[in-house]
């Protein structure tokens, strides 16, 4: 079975330092036949006071690079062009822009500020688990939603990282028709849920039950994420996620070159 890792990043991100070509050598030493490069573009925290020393990542260079790499790596690797897109709601135009500009291979939509504050600052849990988890599933629903084109939500639980509670994880019985509604309009536009290797006090996110759930719901497409900006974390857990897959009924895990879905038979 090809090994797939669909969400990673490289020093073309402001919080990694590794190069493009480590990350394909290291998901080549991992044995991964599938490594998409989706670099943060955070046009969120281009909006939002108090975040604009967040760096911004240099487009051009970005994609020249990589479609270099995808030719040059052709043939040890495949190399799916990508983003990290952070929701926010008033950046919508800036990133159905870059979406029509560029051509990518694979574009993930993913929460991190939630309103005007990011869900790895402390504070923002100052108002309470259920509030902070709560407007945080309020963001995710909205970003599938969003009007410019993505193929995956990414790694939903993600409030759950640097969280202060015992216990941490985002489960489906503390908000199920919350997650429902997220989960039915996944896929009912047609986009795929991913499953992020690194998890809070689970190996993956979502939470099992919350996959098993999408799945209850007719969900099919979903992709492995393992949110690496180091080699080391590339296909964390990917072992794990799969045997969890196959014990929810899912038949295939995917990759996206040129925003298609290539489903990889779980056997």
């Amino acid at each position: 079975m090809l090994a797939a890792d669909c969400h990673s990043h490289c020093e073309h991100s402001h919080d990694s330092n590794t190069p493009a070509r480590v990350m394909l050598d290291g998901a080549i030493a991992k044995g991964a036949g599938y490594l998409a490069l989706t670099d943060h573009c955070d046009r969120d925290c281009q909006l939002i006071d108090g975040f604009q020393w967040v760096r911004q990542i240099d487009l051009d260079a970005h994609f020249s690079s990589l479609e270099r790499l995808k030719d040059e790596y052709k043939g040890k690797i495949e190399l799916g062009i990508g983003l990290e897109m952070g929701y926010y709601a008033p950046a919508d135009a800036l990133y159905s822009d870059i979406t029509g500009k560029y051509h990518t291979d694979v574009l993930i939509n993913s929460v991190h500020m939630v309103g005007a504050q990011d869900c790895y600052d402390r504070s923002y849990f100052d108002c309470g688990r259920a509030e902070a988890y709560g407007e945080y599933l309020r963001a995710v629903a909205a970003s599938v939603q969003a009007p410019y084109d993505y193929d995956i939500i990414g790694h939903i639980g993600y409030v759950a990282r640097k969280s202060p509670y015992e216990d941490r994880a985002l489960k489906y019985g503390e908000f199920p028709d919350m997650i429902d509604s997220i989960l039915k309009s996944i896929i009912d536009k047609g986009k795929a849920l991913e499953v992020n290797g690194r998890g809070t006090d689970t190996p993956f996110i979502p939470e099992s039950d919350i996959v098993r759930r999408y799945r209850e719901l007719g969900g099919e497409l979903i992709t492995f994420g393992s949110d690496a900006h180091n080699p080391d974390w590339l296909l964390i857990n990917y072992d794990k996620v799969v045997d969890a897959l196959k014990d929810m009924g899912f038949k295939y895990i995917f990759r996206y070159l040129n925003h298609r879905p290539i489903g990889e038979r779980l056997v």
